[in-house]
């Protein structure tokens, strides 16, 4: 019986390119599937973290500026890189206040006071007109009280007691009095933002940023601001007084970026007490 001879069947080395080349192929196509994917998911990220960062401190000024004391808000530091503002604690309406020619007195009755006051709290205003005369705690403008006797109820007169007789410069015309807490700062220093409080009135150092204390509160806010610059003058706050037309305003002017990632935020902010 002849032997079959039997022949070993295998790849061409053409066949083996092919396939080799189909392979790189697909694996080029699936790396750049995968590398856009994340990218995009990266961005997205960074994008979103922007986002959320730039919204707390936007939205948390906002609330902060729109309860400050009016004609409190200013800016200083250099290149305008602080807001700085009066936060009201409680506002009430007086009965009768000390003015001249009147003689002096270490008391005030006023109504509407059924909160108790914060610890910080120890100033009262009565129609503040201009930023100097409220952060040099002029008299008559800014009086420092001793205590209050708050009788907790809006309708019955509660007594503002002062440590000494003392005589306002004039009359509010809604009859307003409010009581202030120290002043409040938010600084863009180099690309972050910072709150600052606790430095007390008059407190600065020599740029004009608040003084650092052991009483000082420095909180980090935000980071990876890219648009405050000293040297090319962009600032980052603005502010206009009250005018018989409109609220006093701040303007806020914010850019993030993070990565490749960007986001502005310009805002406008209404001071909607008045004095």
């Amino acid at each position: 019986m002849p032997q079959l001879r039997r022949y070993q069947q295998g790849f061409t080395l053409v066949e083996l390119v092919t396939v080799i080349v189909i392979l790189g192929v697909l694996a080029t196509s699936i790396t750049s599937f995968l590398r856009f994917g994340t990218k995009s998911y990266t961005d997205a990220a960074d994008r979103e973290a922007l986002i959320s960062t730039a919204r707390f401190v936007v939205e948390r000024l906002n609330r902060e500026v729109r309860h400050a004391l009016p004609n409190s808000i200013r800016t200083i530091g250099d290149n305008n890189q602080c807001l700085e503002f009066v936060p009201i604690d409680k506002s009430a309406i007086y009965l009768d206040i000390p003015v001249a020619p009147e003689a002096p007195s270490n008391s005030v009755k006023v109504v509407m006071l059924e909160d108790l006051l914060k610890a910080t709290t120890k100033y009262v205003s009565v129609y503040a007109l201009n930023s100097n005369d409220i952060y040099a705690t002029s008299s008559g403008v800014i009086e420092t009280f001793a205590s209050v006797n708050n009788s907790r109820d809006k309708q019955v007169p509660s007594t503002i007691n002062f440590a000494s007789n003392i005589l306002f410069n004039t009359e509010s015309p809604t009859s307003r009095l409010y009581f202030i807490e120290p002043p409040v700062s938010y600084c863009v220093e180099s690309k972050s933002i910072f709150r600052y409080q606790g430095y007390g009135f008059g407190n600065y150092v020599s740029s004009g940023l608040p003084s650092v204390s052991a009483t000082t509160s420095r909180v980090l806010m935000a980071e990876n601001i890219a648009n405050y610059s000293t040297s090319d003058n962009v600032a980052p706050f603005r502010t206009f007084p009250a005018t018989l037309q409109r609220n006093g305003l701040a303007l806020t002017r914010f850019k993030f970026a993070r990565n490749l990632e960007e986001v502005a935020f310009n805002n406008e902010i209404q001071v909607p007490n008045v004095p």
